[in-house]
């Protein structure tokens, strides 16, 4: 899925700047804490500031649930126990709550939000956002070089 989007990414006619700086919002969009938003955010990031929703969705699946969600959501948790001075094991309770989550039970939310929030919440938020503001910066420069190396390439086989 995503080497077709990546294909589909490199035959797009736009400039090679608002392109990168589309892909490089999906990427921030892909390590955003918001879990289970992400599209929607990318849809309306790209349908307000006309950006190609190809390319935007395009970094927002570098967070694809069934290959790289899981090692984002630690190494965001990581980061933010690590910025907050925390151990970076989540405590015995938040554990037991991720590890058996009771979706429809209001119960399970509040213990989610309210007692486990400094503990399992705050550092995976506060490590989502530094790790979403690093890979978009970095994701920016390298999609921008490789997307106008790959235009001059094209350009001189014609």
């Amino acid at each position: 899925m995503f080497r077709a989007a990546l294909r589909r990414l490199l035959a797009l006619d736009d400039p090679p700047e608002r392109t990168a700086l589309a892909f490089s919002i999906g990427v921030f969009i892909a390590f955003s804490p918001f879990l289970g938003l992400h599209t929607i955010m990318a849809t309306l990031i790209a349908v307000i500031f006309r950006f190609n929703k190809v390319a935007i969705y395009t970094g927002t699946f570098v967070n694809n649930p069934f290959l790289t969600l899981v090692p984002i959501t630690i190494v965001s948790y990581a980061v933010g126990a690590l910025v907050l001075g925390r151990p970076m094991r989540i405590p015995p309770d938040g554990l037991e709550l991720l590890k058996h989550p009771r979706l429809l039970d209001g119960a399970y939310w509040h213990d989610l939000f309210i007692r486990s929030w400094n503990d399992v919440l705050l550092p995976f938020a506060i490590g989502g956002l530094i790790l979403s503001v690093v890979c978009a910066a970095i994701s920016y420069p390298l999609t921008l070089c490789f997307l106008r190396a790959r235009r001059a390439a094209r350009e001189n086989q014609t």
